[in-house]
């Protein structure tokens, strides 16, 4: 029954019951006490109907409590949906939100979203209206096309904001050689990404102009030094400053070594390894494969004679080999670390 019901109803069972009780007795009664200072005269029919009269007012005012705590309650459960609409969006930009919920099952679900990875479906799907322009942001960012920074506006550091900065650098070679030309002021995997994109599409000779702002990793160089192998535009001094300012192993150097004999002059490669092995020792074994690589073997001889008796194992028991006439192995099937 409705409230409004219950109310006509109530009011309507109280008349009945006064105005019978008052067709069966008009008298007046009088409840006395003197302890309490009582002395009330009311007609019998109202003595009959004030209890009811009591009783319905207390449930009235016990339907307008309960009632007015689910009101509250269901508006609370539709606003923490709402946020958790909102909570869904932002993970979708990878952003987490802080957004409070007060229902305690709703407000687990948020816990869970704050730390979970959401994906867009590659699949066609309808979308809920609060989150039908992030897919669609996300969509286009996936597609390699560039948003306005205005229009995303995201942290510099979100992974879309992040998307969308390479996908302007996959577009434009003039805007990554900005990202190289301030290098320090952007991430590592931006920076990583605008070099990739340089190394591709321009030339040894312009791509250095832009390094001077540049912590280059061991990847950058590795893959700068493989493409100036094909151009030779780098100078050994050069080459040996890009090895300089990164750490590097000997199976490392010997990778470059082996891409560089493919095209640059014996003298200008010894001589390279040379120089990085005087200004590192641990780089000695680099040097020694390529002395063994191009059979200098009294230079090689020379150095291992003054090197430690648990030095360079590897290239003294091939040299013992090439000194009985046995040496018939290949230096690359030895581990050279």
């Amino acid at each position: 029954m409705g409230f409004k019901k219950y109310i006509i109803a109530s009011l309507v069972f109280l008349v009945v019951i006064a105005l019978f009780s008052n067709n069966i007795n008009s008298d007046t009664y009088t409840l006395k006490h003197d302890l309490l200072g009582i002395n009330i005269t009311l007609e019998v029919y109202a003595w009959i109907v004030l209890p009811a009269l009591v009783l319905f007012v207390a449930t009235i005012l016990h339907m307008i409590f309960y009632g007015t705590k689910g009101y509250l309650q269901r508006t609370a459960i539709k606003k923490d949906i709402s946020k958790l609409s909102m909570i869904l969006n932002d993970r979708l930009l990878d952003k987490k939100s802080n957004l409070p919920i007060k229902t305690q099952s709703l407000k687990d679900i948020a816990d869970i979203l704050n730390v979970i990875e959401l994906k867009v479906p590659k699949r066609t799907f309808e979308p809920l209206p609060l989150i039908e322009n992030t897919v669609k942001i996300i969509r286009t960012l996936n597609d390699g096309k560039y948003i306005p920074t205005k229009e995303l506006k995201l942290p510099e550091d979100n992974i879309w904001a992040l998307k969308n900065t390479k996908n302007r650098v996959s577009m434009d070679d003039n805007f990554a050689a900005e990202i190289l030309k301030n290098g320090n002021n952007h991430p590592v995997e931006l920076v990583e990404f605008a070099f990739d994109i340089l190394l591709e599409n321009k030339p040894i000779s312009t791509i250095k102009k832009f390094l001077d702002n540049v912590t280059l990793t061991n990847s950058m160089v590795e893959k700068l030094l493989l493409k100036d192998a094909d151009q030779l535009s780098l100078t050994n001094h050069e080459i040996l400053n890009y090895l300089k300012a990164n750490t590097f192993s000997n199976k490392e150097l010997i990778k470059i070594a082996k891409n560089y004999k493919l095209t640059m002059q014996p003298e200008q490669l010894l001589s390279l390894f040379e120089d990085i092995s005087a200004n590192n020792e641990y780089f000695t074994s680099s040097y020694l494969y390529l002395l063994f690589e191009y059979q200098m073997i009294d230079k090689a001889r020379e150095i291992l004679f003054n090197s430690q008796r648990d030095e360079y194992i590897v290239f003294k028991a091939l040299l013992d080999l090439k000194d009985c006439g046995k040496y018939n192995y290949n230096i690359d099937n030895f581990i050279i670390e």
